[in-house]
């Protein structure tokens, strides 16, 4: 025997599964389309806002190339890497400039460390880490003459530290003065040509 609804209740629970199917095919179909719609919409808008710039770019490459051509057979470029045939020489021409460069300023060289060679674009970029002490002036001087040289030298991951904690010095004539040698480390990097081994 079965029990006939209301036409009330037939009426309210028809709807209610209607709305039940047409929320089911808005969340689990049209919902999510919706949504990758308006990421599609965002991702072309910020392309447009870069093409003009990458056709500028590209509009520049060939004048780039023609720059890079002409450096390249530039006997000048040569001098802008260490010299050397392999890493190991290399390396001594960089400890060798630093060690000069130091010198000449009145900083005091503590270590050289070698780090590893890695390949970057067609060079090979030789490092070696540098412990050394000197006063401010000093050491202005020499990262000056450092990155200013006719060779391609870079500076990276630089530590500085006082070594002297404030301590005051009293020299010859009585006088007092404070002490202001720094530890330094860094790390200094410059090129060679090609896969050196």
């Amino acid at each position: 025997m079965t029990r006939q609804l209301s036409p009330a209740i037939s009426r309210t629970l028809a709807i209610a599964i209607l709305l039940g199917l047409v929320a089911a095919v808005w969340f689990g179909v049209a919902a999510p389309v919706v949504g990758q719609m308006l990421t599609y919409r965002d991702t072309i808008a910020e392309a447009e806002e870069q093409l003009p710039r990458l056709r500028r770019l590209a509009a520049s490459a060939p004048m780039l190339q023609a720059q890079l051509a002409q450096l390249k057979r530039d006997p000048r470029t040569r001098t802008r890497l260490l010299s050397g045939t392999n890493e190991s020489l290399a390396g001594a021409d960089l400890q060798r400039r630093v060690n000069q460069i130091a010198l000449q300023n009145g900083a005091v060289i503590r270590s050289t460390q070698p780090l590893p060679a890695q390949d970057e674009q067609g060079f090979r970029r030789i490092s070696i880490r540098i412990a050394m002490e000197g006063n401010t002036a000093a050491l202005q001087k020499i990262f000056y003459a450092l990155e200013s040289s006719p060779t391609l030298l870079f500076i990276d991951n630089v530590q500085i530290r006082s070594r002297s904690a404030g301590r005051l010095l009293r020299n010859t004539n009585a006088n007092i003065a404070r002490d202001d040698t720094l530890a330094v480390r860094f790390d200094l990097s410059g090129y060679v040509a090609g896969q050196q081994s």
